[in-house]
């Protein structure tokens, strides 16, 4: 079995903390050899989990939330950990046309594999993308 490590982490308070976490994803994917478009997409897929987290969170008083990187020889994790609920994720490729709710669609096309876990009262929303080769 690899060895995956967590490579970084940081707490989100404000939303100037969701740039510092788009920028941590952005170098740690290009100093693991992703392509210049997937550091992009993997930017783009920590935005949308981080604006989901921080919105959810800051509506509820839970703030705080965690943000953190485990990185593999082949893949990254991205992962955010915030108090909650599990919710649902399922991968749909129709458009929607709604005025919320694309940012997980978008991250399910952007990433490999999405899965969440509850940790008793925080759930973990991982994001996890393998190099391209």
């Amino acid at each position: 079995m690899e060895s995956i490590s967590i490579r970084r982490n940081i707490t989100v308070m404000a939303d100037s903390d969701i740039m510092k976490a788009m920028d941590i994803t952005e170098q740690i994917a290009s100093e693991m050899g992703f392509l210049p478009r997937d550091c992009l997409f993997l930017r783009l897929a920590t935005e949308e989990a981080c604006t989901n987290a921080y919105e959810y969170c800051q509506k509820t008083n839970q703030l705080p939330f965690e943000v953190f990187w485990k990185c593999g020889k082949e893949n990254l994790i991205i992962g955010v950990k915030q108090h909650g609920k599990k919710f649902d994720i399922t991968r749909k490729d129709e458009v929607n046309k709604g005025l919320r709710g694309r940012g997980l669609q978008l991250i399910t096309h952007i990433v490999d594999d999405v899965y969440i876990e509850q940790k008793g009262n925080n759930v973990l929303f991982y994001m996890c993308k393998y190099k391209a080769h």
